[in-house]
């Protein structure tokens, strides 16, 4: 509502429009209130900006804290005699309405619940995750984000990653939710939950208290159906699964959604799948991505390129680079003895060690891998297992690097071989199309330019954004 005059910064014209500050309030207290008052009446709006520092000796200029306290006693009738009718329109003096009075515009409030701060450079569908949060703030909407699994982050980072207008809570986790969605009961008219595990937490903790919620839509960003993602890992490892085990998967994943009144899918495909278990209320939320390719030519590129997070020991990123190199690769070195892998991602699981290769270089996670898209010729996606849209993909194809995929990736875009991408089901057939793919230049031409328009038909940001806007209506 108002900045201190400790530290007020104006237009010099609505200053002088204003007369300056009301003499009534001389020699202090008040003052800035009054003005910040009056500007507002104007149409104008007024700005804290919390990273502003300075340092203030506090009743220097009233004769110390006594002839201060009676100052602003008589001031503040003054205040409230001159701005009735503004005052009238505010929220009552009371401690429930604190929350709610804190943002001045009076936007809806969205509460976003997610694993971590999403930086992109985690992967993991964290890139959409930051696209999403900031889209949302960029609305005329007040929006707090709750890193529910790994509360922990270096604020810094953070708002690096995130708009600076975003409230995020860090340092409660799962241990404070409860206690955070008590403390602010009736304030969120949305509450996004991304990913199953964390609905799941949250649906277990709004069953113990349905108050906690009351008043809230409820949207679920179901970001990926992990379902088919483990029934396919299941089948790698030989594990078999009957037909009701299957369904007894997917209906469990499905259950999670129950007291959602919206649920988000990343593709329509996923969402059919909901449909198809009674879900209506869904919309389709993918990746946002602009074509922008990189300048060098086939002849000027060198080497092929894995992309993702390599954190967890069975995960589909770890378990596809080992099958590459432990089964593709070398069959593609007997074609192309002089032929290069680039590993850009954090590749902390131990199963890693036993990658020893001279021609696999480790880079790590990267701040930024404009370059090493523009300086290598093949893109390599060998996913057996996952869920979802395959960001990567979507982005190596944004760089123009084109790509090989297995089947799955293939579906999951709904792109066609030797269209967008080419696609090698097992380990000779991925090695023959990685090798076509870096010998050709006609062909890899080919598809540079159909991903290209790909990715200018499905990654549309206006379509994102539109859908994403519906969702608040």
């Amino acid at each position: 509502d108002y900045c201190s005059g400790a530290f007020l910064l104006f237009r010099r014209k609505h200053f002088e429009e204003l007369n300056g500050f009301d003499l009534d309030y001389a020699p202090a207290y008040y003052e800035e209130s009054d003005f910040c008052i009056r500007l507002q009446k104007k149409g104008l709006r007024i700005v804290y900006n919390p990273a502003a520092e300075i340092t203030h000796y506090e009743f220097a200029s009233s004769g110390g804290i006594s002839g201060a306290s009676k100052l602003q006693q008589e001031h503040q009738q003054v205040l409230c005699t001159k701005h009735s009718d503004w005052l009238s329109n505010q929220r009552q003096n009371d401690a429930a309405n604190i929350q709610k009075a804190r943002s001045a515009n009076n936007f809806p409030n969205v509460l976003l619940i997610d694993d971590r701060v999403p930086h992109p450079s985690l992967g993991s569908g964290y890139p959409r995750s930051a696209h999403l949060l900031n889209s949302i703030d960029k609305l005329n909407l007040n929006i707090t984000f709750y890193p529910l699994q790994f509360p922990i982050d270096d604020w810094k980072e953070t708002y690096t990653t995130l708009s600076s207008s975003i409230e995020v809570i860090l340092e409660q986790g799962r241990g404070g939710l409860y206690s955070f969605l008590d403390s602010r009961k009736n304030f969120y008219q949305f509450i996004i939950v991304s990913r199953v595990h964390n609905m799941e937490y949250f649906k277990e903790i709004a069953e113990t208290n349905p108050k906690l919620i009351e008043g809230s839509k409820i949207i679920y960003d179901a970001e990926a159906l992990t379902a088919p993602r483990e029934i396919l890992h299941r089948q790698l490892l030989h594990l078999s699964a009957s037909e009701q085990e299957v369904e007894d998967l997917i209906a469990e994943e499905m259950k999670q959604a129950a007291i959602a009144d919206e649920v988000i899918a990343v593709s329509a495909a996923e969402a059919d799948v909901y449909r198809e278990h009674g879900i209506d209320d869904i919309s389709v939320l993918g990746h946002t991505l602009s074509a922008t390719p990189g300048e060098k030519s086939f002849a000027n590129r060198e080497g092929m390129l894995f992309v993702g997070a390599l954190r967890d020991e069975g995960s589909p990123n770890v378990d596809s680079l080992l099958w590459f190199v432990m089964n593709i690769l070398p069959i593609i070195e007997q074609s192309i003895p002089e032929i290069k892998l680039y590993v850009v991602g954090d590749n902390s699981a131990s199963s890693l060690a036993a990658i020893e290769k001279q021609n696999v270089s480790f880079l790590g996670r990267l701040g930024s891998i404009e370059s090493i898209y523009n300086n290598c010729r093949v893109f390599i996606a060998p996913t057996r297992f996952a869920a979802g849209i395959p960001h990567k993909v979507h982005e190596a194809a944004s760089k123009g690097i084109p790509c090989v995929t297995t089947p799955l990736l293939a579906n999951q875009l709904q792109w066609q071989h030797e269209k967008e991408l080419l696609v090698g089901e097992d380990a000779e057939g991925f090695a023959e199309q990685c090798i076509r793919l870096y010998l050709d230049e006609a062909l890899w031409q080919s598809v540079r330019d159909a991903e290209l328009s790909a990715i200018a038909k499905d990654c549309s940001d206006s379509i994102f954004q539109s859908n994403l806007k519906a969702l608040f209506d």
